[in-house]
């Protein structure tokens, strides 16, 4: 399928986003660079300012000069772009891909801030979904990590927004080819390295897919549903949350008659509220230790997240940043 200037528009239309200035991540590859170029088109005729943002990880020898032929293509679109460099002198050690998008996220973030933009656009596909779905499957995830890739997110202060999420690969490539006459992208050889977990799923889609009917359509679609699920509870949550908590006290006679899966979704919001740090993301075992904890009648005291949850005289519990 051909993404069209109509489709596309229309993918922007229903992600529901406002904003005159945009940030888009291109690494070079095939789905950044298609993200890019039709972003592109949608923003000139739409009084939006459009920027690309490389970062170059420096991680292959290679990889400064791959993206001159990208930055050729932006300069030829009249494209405002900056380039990013990850300087890191020493050996990384641990997981070099958490690091690196860590990285990557920062610079993204910065440039966000340089240039005013409230939306960053990020090229995930339909790929990239499916992956995740099965990465976080595979790991026992609860019904909020199956929703797997949300298509539009909170970044700090800014929107998250993935327009090609819908999209196959396939898809994106054929549109560079037929739309925008590129078959020439940088292609980094780690997509074919089996010590990242990642690839290692993107090579069991074809047996997955063609065997066991798991491919991209249907599992999306279980995806779409899991995040109807996941929002709805979160709605719930809110709810809850205003009944439940005056921004000091949790009511545990209330609290308890939530089913767990909702009394974990109030605590995530709780600690949202009041921590100090906003991006800081509590593991799901962790919440529900925390939720199961505070309805025992012994239940004393728990450190979490900079917080302390505390059950005071009224058996209620009390909910305040821990002194460092």
């Amino acid at each position: 399928m051909i993404i069209t200037e109509e489709l596309f528009a229309d993918t922007i239309k229903k992600l529901g986003f406002t904003g005159k200035t945009w940030v888009v991540g291109l690494s070079g590859g095939a789905d950044s660079l298609c993200l890019t170029l039709l972003s592109h088109e949608y923003a000139k005729c739409r009084d939006i300012n459009l920027y690309a943002c490389i970062v170059d990880h420096k991680l292959r020898p290679e990889s400064s000069t791959e993206i001159l032929p990208t930055i050729e293509i932006l300069k030829q679109n009249s494209i405002n772009y900056k380039v990013f460099t990850w300087e890191h002198s020493e050996e990384i050690t641990g997981s070099i891909e958490q690091k690196a998008r860590k990285a990557r996220y920062e610079f993204l973030y910065q440039y966000c801030q340089e240039t005013g933009a409230n939306i960053l656009m990020t090229a995930h596909h339909a790929l990239d979904q499916w992956e995740t779905f099965f990465m976080r499957l595979s790991r026992g995830s609860a019904l909020k990590g199956l929703a797997s890739i949300q298509p539009v997110s909170k970044f700090k202060d800014i929107l998250l927004a993935r327009p090609l999420l819908h999209f196959s690969p396939e898809d994106i490539k054929e549109t560079l080819k037929q739309r925008f006459g590129i078959t020439d992208y940088v292609k980094d050889p780690s997509n074919n390295q089996d010590i990242y977990e990642r690839v290692r799923w993107r090579k069991a889609y074809n047996e997955l897919s063609c065997k066991y009917g798991l491919g991209i359509d249907n599992i999306n679609k279980t995806i779409e549903r899991l995040q109807n699920a996941n929002d709805c509870l979160g709605e719930m949550a809110n709810t809850y949350l205003s009944e439940l908590f005056d921004g000091e006290y949790i009511n545990i006679q209330k609290y308890k008659k939530l089913r767990l899966e909702l009394r974990i979704r109030v605590l995530e919001k709780v600690i949202h509220k009041m921590s100090a740090n906003k991006n800081h993301i509590v593991s799901y075992s962790l919440l529900q230790r925390l939720a199961e904890n505070i309805c025992i009648s012994n239940f004393t005291a728990m450190n979490i997240s900079g917080l302390i949850f505390k059950r005071d005289r009224t058996k209620n519990v009390k909910v305040f940043r821990e002194n460092r």
